[in-house]
């Protein structure tokens, strides 16, 4: 059917910003007026719920990458930040962000996490607005109640690092990509470089869900018009140079410091080779699909499952969001020669949550057709809503713990050291207790310089070992770069769970 007669009946939008203003106004009347003050209300709770979720794993311990973000980064200066990823733990923006909380309030783990959790709940309404506006506000309430509760949602919400900022650049990137396939503004096109391109500083991975959002804008753009087919896809293609030019211009800093170079291969990064990649792939695959079922039941991944498959078969808007995801992902894998860690590609569950609350809406429409012909489509959204909460809420919350390693003895070391240790004396540590310890001595206002390795000055020597990593006092020293371990006569001092500190006094 000819593009014309498709939009026949609608208004034409209007160009520019001034079109993106108006939309967004229309917008916010619709939800006043389309939903029901029951499904408003509800809206809220489901927002409340996973801001509460969030919060109430602020606190946990620390984890490793979380120390070191803020050991190497977040607790320096921000040209610093801005120029130098030595290590993979500079999340760039989150870094800047973290340095801004950590100074405003102290250093805390909330503190450090607390960008992360922002990012987190924002993520929540902004992919509803998305799903509302492709789909229907029943199936985004669905939708809105998986991101809430979902385990990864919630755990790397409340973790120091830059992963829900890409979730949340993807969902405001999927958002503008839907208004630029509608509209055709211009104004949306450069949303989504904008989004794209901020994705990419908070952290390199998301060259994943950025160029998703492209293929699936090109896809719906190839299947909903034919005249100006053309046209929108230079616009697209315009957009997609200026996100490659901003994400240069974001990382100009690190690319004048220290070469191009550190930029594509950061000293810290293991060097991927194609026969390594062939021998380790599918235990990688596993990992990743393992991280992602860890919180739900066997039964609740094969309905979940079957959900996607129904709503790529019934849908052909998300058939091609998982086809983009597809597309986006395997290829630069390939060429990558690595499958990333989890954490990753939680931004997956985004497409595949939508699928199962599709999948789960037409499964309450059929429960009305075939039992309850009174169960209205309202209700029926609330009952959806409420299963996902109460199901996935308490799969993800019971079945969290463990899925990353956490240093709670941390703490009561860095207690010790900031009691015991003097000016002069040294604290050997080494991984994966060294940033742990020192982000927590740091956090207690503790003497971070006895944690630095140089020589001995008459002072005492302490050294905390981990003998559930194989470690001894001997070796931690040496690792710590101090050579004169051999001539002590260390004792234990301390200890606790995990961990005991030696000492030669």
């Amino acid at each position: 059917m000819a593009e014309g007669s498709r939009h026949r009946h609608k208004k034409e939008a209007k160009p520019g910003w001034a079109g993106i203003r108006a939309d967004l106004t229309a917008s916010l009347v619709r939800f006043r007026r389309g939903s029901s003050p029951d499904h408003r209300r509800f809206v809220l709770l489901v927002i409340a719920i996973g801001t509460v979720l969030r919060i109430l794993r602020m606190n946990a311990p620390i984890t490793y990458d979380e120390a070191l973000t803020y050991v190497n980064y977040a607790g320096r200066s921000f040209a610093y930040i801005f120029s130098d990823v030595t290590f993979n733990s500079n999340h760039v923006l989150y870094s800047a962000l973290a340095r801004v909380s950590t100074l405003v309030f102290g250093v805390h783990a909330w503190a450090l996490r607390l960008p992360a959790m922002v990012a987190g709940i924002f993520v929540m309404p902004v992919y509803y607005a998305f799903a509302r506006s492709v789909f229907n506000r029943h199936i985004a309430v669905v939708v809105l109640c998986f991101s809430a509760v979902v385990g990864p949602f919630v755990e790397y919400s409340a973790l120091a690092r830059g992963y829900s900022l890409t979730w949340l650049f993807t969902a405001c990137g999927l958002v503008a990509a839907r208004h630029f396939v509608k509209t055709n503004n211009a104004w949306s096109v450069v949303f989504l470089a904008v989004a794209g391109a901020l994705g990419m500083l908070a952290t390199p991975e998301m060259i994943y869900p950025a160029l998703m959002c492209y293929a699936w804008a090109a896809m719906m753009v190839l299947a909903s018009y034919k005249s100006t087919t053309r046209k929108r896809l230079l616009k697209l293609a315009g957009s997609f140079i200026l996100a490659i030019a901003l994400s240069f211009l974001f990382y100009l800093p690190v690319i004048i410091s220290h070469s191009f170079d550190q930029l594509l291969h950061p000293p810290s990064e293991v060097q991927n080779t194609w026969a390594n990649f062939m021998s380790t792939h599918q235990d990688r695959v596993f990992d990743v699909w393992a991280y992602f079922t860890d919180t739900s039941s066997s039964f609740l991944v094969f309905a979940g499952t079957v959900g996607v498959i129904y709503a790529a078969y019934t849908s052909l808007k998300y058939r091609l969001l998982v086809i983009a995801m597809l597309a986006s992902s395997i290829p630069v894998a390939l060429l990558q020669h690595m499958v990333a860690p989890p954490a990753v590609w939680i931004y997956m569950l985004l497409v595949l949550c939508l699928g199962a609350a599709i999948g789960l809406f037409y499964l309450m429409k059929l429960v009305r057709d075939k039992l309850a012909p009174g169960f209205s489509k309202p209700s029926r959204t609330l009952v959806a809503g409420a299963l996902v909460l109460v199901v996935f809420g308490w799969c993800g919350w019971g079945g969290e713990d463990g899925t990353v390693e956490r240093y709670a003895e941390a703490v009561p070391a860095a207690e010790w050291i900031k009691g015991h240790a003097r000016t002069g004396d040294r604290v050997c540590t080494a991984l994966p207790w060294d940033a742990p310890i020192a982000f927590e001595v740091l956090s207690i206002g503790g003497d971070p310089d006895v944690l630095h390795h140089g020589p001995r000055q008459g002072g005492a020597t302490y050294v905390v070992v981990g003998p559930g990593q194989g470690q001894t006092p001997e070796g931690v020293m040496a690792d710590a770069g101090v050579n004169d371990g051999s001539t002590l006569k260390l004792h234990q001092v301390a200890g606790w769970d995990r961990i005991e500190v030696y000492g030669d006094r």
